[in-house]
């Protein structure tokens, strides 16, 4: 600016006292410690100011369009401030040096002649350029403020149970991996707990699935207060709870176990029946070494157990059950694995069956009897090789009773399909013999019962499918 000036004839100081001005006014909006609105206020200043200067030192009308190219720039800052400032500088300046001094502003005679006349349209077309200005950067505003708001809106979906609210599997996996490598990193341990609904499926079956909704959202708002504000409550599945405790010390299990168990216990009121569920809960302790899929398999199988020993209680991996706690089965292991082959041969076939067509798709048989079948595979395929006899830890009275119910259905069901072409796998005879013997646990005022006992098979209900 100080060259412009002096080209333009001013004297050496005055044209160094023009540049300086507006340098000062920059270098202080660029160094001074202040916020971004003052910041950028001042730096608006500093464009107006050279402009001005440009302005008054060239005393032509059409250096006025200065002002008018400033106004972008100040607009990229997208605050109302900055634009305010450089219309109070602009509009004082037209004013104040249109009245005192117009041969500085004008060169047109027609404008020096009526100041007051030029000035008023001047700086009126300046407000209204900064305000186009500001209505357009407010609607970008508003539209990204939309757009923020709806990838925020689908982040949340993408990592939230939309029934519950709670933390979905990625949600829960990603803050599993954090927990754990901070566990590493540290020195206290972290908490993992599988719950299970007891007794949710006779509430979709008597008062549908809509009070079945109902009640996960109720039991969903309970398990979120029962855990702290750095804590993770996950949906991981239909009536399947998770909760991640970080840093939570061993002592912290117990207690929180019976919390839980007392907030689900608790009556719900849907529609006006009350509702009384119960919850059964395997607890894994993490120490940071472990791999986080592990972690929840353990709470996984701890939950099992807890399911198996009766219902409405907890487990801790690790220290939780033994054959002698639940009742065992001496049996030889290459029976039992061919038991376990087949099973697994069988359910691949019906579900290959399904997919192609040949078999009607039907619905998933009750959940305790396909857990207690997983339970039964998980617990086979620990058992140790060779040809000597092993005890098999099994389920829980009631749910091996209900199991082996529903099995006899499947089998029978699935060798009228082998007989019809339909199917093609068989039970090997050492298979047999493993469920004969599985079946003769149970005594004989304990016989297999269960709903159609006696009747014909109801498809919906197997547990293989």
């Amino acid at each position: 600016m100080s060259v412009f000036a002096a080209l333009q004839g001013l004297p050496s100081l005055d044209a160094l006292v023009s540049g300086a001005i507006p340098a000062v006014v920059a270098i202080t909006a660029w160094k001074a410690p202040c916020g971004r609105r003052l910041s950028s206020s001042l730096s608006a200043a500093s464009l107006m100011v050279l402009a001005a200067t440009a302005v008054n030192v060239s005393g032509t009308t059409e250096a006025h369009f200065l002002f008018f190219i400033m106004v972008p720039v100040v607009a990229l800052y997208e605050d109302w401030a900055p634009i305010a400032t450089a219309s109070v500088i602009v509009v004082a300046h037209e004013r104040v040096l249109g009245f005192f001094a117009p041969g500085h502003l004008y060169n047109h005679p027609a404008a020096t002649a009526a100041p007051l006349q030029w000035t008023p349209f001047l700086s009126g077309l300046f407000l209204a350029i900064c305000l186009t200005s500001t209505l357009h950067w407010r609607i970008h505003e508003h539209a990204r403020t939309e757009e923020r708001l709806l990838l925020d809106r689908l982040a949340r979906q993408a990592l939230h149970d939309p029934l519950t609210g709670l933390a979905n599997r990625t949600l829960l996996h990603e803050r599993l991996s954090q927990a754990v490598a901070a566990s590493a990193a540290g020195t206290q341990p972290l908490l993992v707990f599988c719950i299970d609904i007891d007794g949710f499926k006779p509430v979709n079956d008597s008062h549908g699935h809509a009070a079945g909704d109902r009640l996960l959202a109720e039991l969903g708002r309970r398990l979120q207060a029962c855990i702290r504000a750095g804590d993770t409550a996950a949906r991981t599945g239909g009536d399947e709870f998770t909760l991640l405790l970080p840093a939570a010390g061993t002592d912290t299990a117990g207690p929180m176990a019976r919390r839980i168990m007392e907030a689900i216990a608790a009556p719900v009121h849907v529609a006006g029946t009350e509702l009384k569920v119960t919850a059964s809960i395997g607890i894994a302790i993490g120490s940071g070494l472990e791999d986080p899929e592990e972690l929840l398999e353990r709470a996984d199988k701890a939950m099992y157990s807890a399911k198996h020993a009766g219902r409405e209680r907890y487990f801790i991996h690790g220290t939780a059950i033994t054959p002698g706690d639940q009742g065992s089965l001496r049996v030889h292991p290459d029976h039992a694995r061919a038991w376990a082959r087949y099973t697994r041969s069988l359910r691949a076939e019906i579900d290959t069956a399904k997919t192609k067509g040949t078999l009607p798709e039907q619905t998933r048989g009750p959940e305790t009897a396909r857990r207690t079948l997983e339970s039964l595979l998980r617990a086979i395929d620990h058992l140790h090789p060779g040809p000597h006899h092993a005890e098999l830890t099994l389920p829980h009275g009631t749910a091996l009773e209900e199991f082996i119910f529903h099995h006899d259905l499947v089998q029978n069901w699935a060798e009228a399909l082998v007989t019809q072409k339909i199917l093609t796998q068989r039970m090997p005879a050492t298979a047999t013999q493993f469920w004969t013997e599985l079946r003769q646990t149970l005594t004989p005022s304990q016989p297999p019962t269960g709903p159609g006992r006696g009747n014909r098979p109801v498809i919906e209900t197997f547990p293989l499918s």
